[in-house]
C-alpha cells in the first residue's frame, strides 16, 4: 500500500521533509494554520527547495489545516507546546491517521499518545539543518537522519513501512527500539545550542570563534546529561559533545530555530528543552544553574514583544 502523507506544521523542517518525500514520488500535502506558505507555493507553481546543491520547484498541495485531504500518516512538526491544539483541531479527513512526532524536545510521544491513542502514535526525531527562506521557499544543506519507533515499544508494521518510505526519499531512517536514547541525544544538543544562540543573536559559528561560547555550550549539555542519567535515559555523552563540535565546525551560519522564533516574535520550545531539564532536575535534586538561567532568560525574552506592545502612547 502506498501511504499518503500530511505534514502538519510545514515550516523549515516540515517543508524540507515534505519536499524529499514528494521528489521520491510520494503523495504529500503541507498543512499550516496560515495560508501564506500555501498561497506562495500555488502562485509560483510549486515549493522552491534548495536541497544540498540542487534547486527544485516541487508541485505539491499546500493548504490550511481545515482544508486537508485524507491521509494515512500525519507527520507532526508543530512546536511542542502546540501539540494539543494541533491534534484536537484535526479535521475529519485526518481523524484516523497515524501520527508520527518528529518534533524537538522531550516528552512529545507521550503527549501525542494521550490524545490519539498509543496504537496511532510513532515517536522519533530528525537531525537536518533547514531554513525557511520565506513563504514558498526552504533550504537544507544536508540529508536528514531520522530515528523512530512505535510508541508502544513493540514492532509495528506501519511504522516499519513509514521508515522504508523515508529511506526511499533520501531521509536516512533507523526504526529502532532505542529511539529514546536518540531523542535525548538530540534534545541535549538542542538544549546546549538553541537558547545560547538565541540569546546572543548568534550561531554555531559565533560559538566557534569565541572559546567561551563553545565551552559554555558543552557545560550546558553536561548539566542536561546528568539529569538524563538520573531520569533513567541513556544518551551517549560523547555523541552529544561531538554534535556540538560538529555544528560549530560545519554550520557556522545556521540560525537555530529558537533564534528564528525570537526574531519573528514567536513563542519558543524552551519548556520542552531547557525547561524540561529544570523540572526534572528539581525532582532529582540536581543543581542545573546554567539551564535554570537560560530558561528564565528565554521566558522573559519571548514575552518582551507583548510587553512593549502595551506601552502607552506618547502625547
Amino acid at each position: 500500500m502506498s501511504l499518503r502523507y500530511s505534514i502538519l506544521g510545514a515550516g523549515a523542517m516540515g517543508s524540507v521533509f515534505g519536499a524529499r518525500l514528494a521528489l521520491a514520488g510520494f503523495d504529500v500535502e503541507l498543512l499550516n494554520r496560515s495560508s501564506a506558505h500555501g498561497d506562495a507555493i500555488r502562485t509560483q507553481g510549486g515549493l522552491k527547495a534548495r536541497i544540498g546543491g540542487s534547486q527544485h520547484l516541487i508541485p505539491l498541495s499546500a493548504v490550511t489545516v481545515a482544508k486537508a485531504r485524507e491521509a494515512d500518516v500525519v507527520i507532526l512538526f508543530t512546536k511542542s507546546f502546540q501539540i494539543e491544539q494541533a491534534l484536537e483541531g484535526l479535521p475529519a479527513s485526518l481523524q484516523q491517521a497515524h501520527v508520527v512526532t518528529l518534533q524537538n524536545g522531550l516528552g512529545n510521544g507521550a503527549r501525542v499518545a494521550a490524545l490519539v491513542g498509543l496504537e496511532r502514535t510513532t515517536e522519533g526525531l530528525s537531525m537536518m539543518p533547514s531554513e525557511f527562506l520565506g513563504p514558498g521557499e526552504v533550504a537544507s544543506s544536508e540529508a536528514a537522519q531520522t530515528w523512530m519507533y512505535h510508541a508502544s515499544g513493540q514492532p509495528h508494521a506501519l511504522t516499519t513501512q513509514i521508515g522504508q518510505d523515508f529511506n526511499q526519499s533520501g531521509i536516512t531512517t533507523t526504526v529502532t527500539p532505542e529511539v529514546q536514547q536518540h531523542i535525548w541525544q538530540k534534545a541535549c544538543f538542542n538544549i546546549a545550542m538553541n537558547a545560547l544562540c538565541a540569546l546572543t543573536a548568534g550561531s554555531p559559528g559565533l560559538l566557534q570563534q569565541h572559546p567561551d561560547g563553545r565551552a559554555l555550550a558543552h557545560e550546558i549539555a553536561t548539566e542536561a546529561l546528568q539529569v538524563a542519567a538520573a531520569s533513567g535515559a541513556t544518551p551517549d555523552p560523547d555523541r552529544v559533545h561531538q554534535l556540538i563540535d560538529y555544528a560549530c565546525d560545519n554550520h557556522p551560519w545556521h540560525k537555530p530555530s529558537m533564534r528564528q522564533d525570537l526574531e519573528q516574535a514567536r513563542m519558543t520550545e524552551i519548556e520542552a528543552l531547557n525547561g524540561h531539564i529544570v523540572t526534572a532536575a528539581a525532582e532529582a535534586r540536581i543543581p542545573v544553574p546554567l539551564n535554570t538561567l537560560l530558561t528564565r532568560l528565554i521566558r522573559l525574552r519571548q514575552t518582551s514583544p507583548a510587553f512593549w506592545a502595551g506601552q502607552p502612547s506618547a502625547h
